[in-house]
This record gives C-alpha cells, structure tokens and sequence, in this order.
C-alpha cells in the first residue's frame, strides 16, 4: 500500500468499524483487523471482509486481515501482512 495506511483493530462492527470508515473518507487506506470473518462469524452482525468492501466503495484499498490481538503471534502476523502489502 503505497498510501498513508492505518491498521484498526476491531473494524468488524461498531467504533473500529466507524474510525476505518472515517479515516478512509480522510484518504488513509486501511488494514482491517479483528476476530468476526465471513469465515468464522460473531453472533453480532458485522465482519471485517465487509468493512474493508465499505473502505473500498470509498475509493480507498482495503486489506481484511483476522487477527486476536490477545495473540501476539497473530498481532505479528498482522503487522506483516500489512507491510508487505
């Protein structure tokens, strides 16, 4: 990603949803990150594949990427695919 990118935790729902939505509208694309995929869902509505397709609408590029962040291996992992996109 060669823009400005912002990695948000917890982009699946809610205030991580808003904030990777909001820094998008700001030109910033986005690493969303969190537990709920379409793969392994959350009884609450909401995954991270559709909110990086909300960044993407926005004209902004998108990387959906699960992670726990109470897992550091998966934090790392995190991290790296979002360098190395």
């Amino acid at each position: 990603m060669a823009s400005p990118v912002a990695i948000v935790t917890g982009a699946s729902r809610g205030i991580g949803r808003h904030i990777a939505l909001a820094l998008a509208r700001d030109g910033m694309d986005i690493v969303c990150a969190a537990r709920s995929t379409r793969d392994a869902p959350s009884k609450l509505p909401g995954t991270i594949e559709e909110t990086a397709s909300e960044v993407e609408a926005l004209g902004r590029r998108a990387l959906a990427v699960p992670c726990d962040i109470r897992q550091e291996d998966q934090v790392a992992e995190l991290v790296r695919r979002a360098a190395e996109e």
